[in-house]
């Protein structure tokens, strides 16, 4: 395998959660080992040997591979192929040219393997029925879809260049400034919103699915996984939807009745790796990974970046609390506070939660339970027994004055 195949081999499982920079270490070790020893062996064999991947794997990632070198033999009606620009898990992207407008547009096309296979042709098939539905300035626009010659295409608004967070923090070398991530975090929370408002969930928020415009406008992308609110299945059950570093608690788990608060808790994930130059959970495989993001204490963010404001620390923990119900109440509740934090004020709600928390601690330190309201905010503090029976005696005191006031001036 040529040089430039293998790191696109590398750059591929390790975009796709196959393989950590830590087993492609041991990969290579064992690689250079074989040359020392005279023996002929590939990267991908040597990563099936240290048991980071299986040959059926590395046969489907070649594949993969293979195809997207290959020239477009897709003829869609009204739009003319120019180059390709981007490749997912699932589809090959490509620039193009919408001719009935003549604007330029991006087409996402099935790959042929994944075409074959109906749930993948379904999950297409979802992805452009919601993007469909979602018309905000923050989401990238759908324009049509179809099936010509086999292929399923998407033709979608086109970014250009096409760039993501993630390439954002790979050209940074650590984090973003804080009101720079705050802001797009803030654009991606009001499409997010715009598209739980209408009983939609992503299921895949993280850096490379949110665009970056050369005007710095953030667009949520590739509603692959999304789907209504509610409309899980059984065959969901256990079954882990998302990308390890950004994934929710009860995805990991194959809960299929997640709800927005999913996409809050992976969109916290990627607000704290803009934030801080990190993912929040690392480990030498996306299992562990996983596990971490159910049972694993997130350390602060403001811990790792001290040079973060405290107010949105607190907007990121409570983003990522492990309970859904935990988390913040609703989308908008989450842009109260990310627009709080914008403007230099302490974040509201999160701010309440953490007294609330304080509270709840003290109270169970005393032996008592406390009591919350539907926001999960402490309710009005309660006069204590002191306080009534204080009361009390005041009112009886002025009640007896009064009736001898009264008994004085009608004797004289």
């Amino acid at each position: 395998m040529a040089a430039s195949s293998e790191a696109r081999f590398e750059q591929y499982i390790v975009e796709h959660g196959l393989a950590t920079e830590e087993e492609l270490k041991e990969g290579r070790r064992l690689l250079n080992k074989a040359v020392i020893d005279g023996d002929a062996l590939t990267l991908p064999e040597a990563l099936v040997k240290a048991g980071v991947l299986t040959r059926n794997q590395t046969r489907r990632v070649q594949a993969a591979l293979k195809e997207e070198t290959l020239s477009p033999r897709l003829k869609i009606p009204g739009v003319q192929l120019i180059e390709r620009i981007g490749r997912g898990s699932q589809a090959v992207v490509y620039k193009a040219r919408q001719l009935s407008v003549d604007r330029m547009v991006a087409v996402k096309v099935l790959l042929s393997e994944m075409a074959r296979d109906p749930v993948m042709r379904e999950r297409f098939i979802q992805e452009v029925r919601a993007a469909a539905k979602l018309a905000h300035n923050n989401i990238v626009q759908a324009y049509d879809a179809g099936e010509a010659d086999g292929y399923i295409y998407f033709v979608m608004e086109l970014v250009d260049p096409p760039r993501t967070v993630a390439d954002a923090l790979k050209e940074r070398g650590g984090p973003l400034d804080e009101d720079e991530a705050v802001r797009m975090i803030l654009q991606v929370t009001e499409a997010l919103a715009h598209a739980h408002s209408r009983h939609f969930i992503h299921r895949d928020v993280k850096p490379r699915n949110i665009m970056l415009t050369p005007d710095g406008v953030a667009k949520l992308a590739d509603m692959g996984l999304a789907r209504h609110i509610g409309e899980g299945t059984w065959d969901e059950i256990g079954k882990a939807f998302g990308t390890p570093y950004y994934i929710a608690p009860e995805q990991v788990v194959g809960n299929p009745d997640i709800d927005f608060r999913a996409d809050i808790y992976s969109l916290g994930a990627t607000f704290y790796e803009m934030l801080t130059g990190q993912p929040p959970f690392t480990a030498k495989t996306p299992q562990l990974i996983m596990q971490k993001h159910v049972k694993g204490r997130l350390v602060p963010p403001d811990h790792v970046n001290p040079e973060l404001s405290v107010g949105v620390g607190e907007v990121v923990e409570l983003m990522m609390a492990k309970r859904p119900e935990d988390r913040y109440r609703s989308t908008e509740d989450l842009l109260v506070d990310l627009r709080c934090v914008a403007a230099g004020e302490p974040p509201r709600i999160a701010r309440a939660r953490v007294g609330k928390q304080l509270q709840i601690i003290a109270g169970l330190a005393e032996g008592k339970g406390v009591r919350t309201d539907e926001r999960g905010l402490p309710p009005p503090e309660e006069p204590s027994p002191f306080e009534v029976n204080l009361l009390a005696v005041i009112l009886i005191v002025a009640l007896l004055v009064s009736i001898l006031v009264n008994i004085i001036l009608a004797v004289t």
